[in-house]
């Protein structure tokens, strides 16, 4: 008794193997669902007030794949692993695969924040690359500073009740 598939092309064979990761992504995510836990895409901080507003473009460089954490925009398409979750992603996740084959990919866009990548464009070549087991990916880096506010100084100021003992901490501005 034959346990696997025939396969007669790569297409259908890449549609195969899509169809198994797929289903492990969303075995994952019922799991998830069941304990409680969190499976899908970090969102991008967009309105993180750590983030200043200039942000300045790293250019091309090769970056490590397992540092790619999140999405600024398909949080509901692939899961923490960048496994597909949607059956819609077949097409592009097998043309991303056949491309990489074929002539390489070119770079994905993300951001960078603390040291973790935001993907903007190319998340079916990510998704590629952590099931072919890539380490590292061109990628075009736009890179975000996160500079933490200065913190309020703070002095004591005497109570004016008629116990003088307590003191309290107020902002000085």
């Amino acid at each position: 008794m034959n346990l696997y598939p025939s396969i007669t092309t790569l297409r259908s064979f890449l549609a195969y193997k899509f169809s198994v990761l797929r289903m492990k992504a969303l075995r994952a995510s019922l799991w998830a669902k069941l304990t409680g836990t969190e499976s899908t895409l970090v969102l991008f901080p967009k309105h993180d007030p750590r983030l200043s507003l200039s942000r300045k473009l790293l250019g091309p460089k090769t970056i490590h794949v397992d540092q790619i954490v999140g999405t600024l925009n398909r949080e509901s398409d692939f899961d923490q692993h960048f496994r597909p979750l949607k059956k819609h992603t077949l097409q592009r996740w097998i043309n991303a695969y056949l491309m990489n084959e074929q002539d390489g990919w070119a770079p994905i866009t993300v951001h960078k924040v603390d040291g973790h990548y935001f993907v903007e464009d190319g998340h079916h070549r990510v998704s590629v690359a952590r099931y072919i087991g890539m380490d590292f990916i061109e990628a075009k880096v736009w890179e975000y500073s996160t500079q933490a506010k200065p913190a309020n100084v703070r002095q004591l100021v005497k109570c004016t009740e008629k116990s003088s003992t307590k003191s309290y901490t107020t902002a000085k501005t």
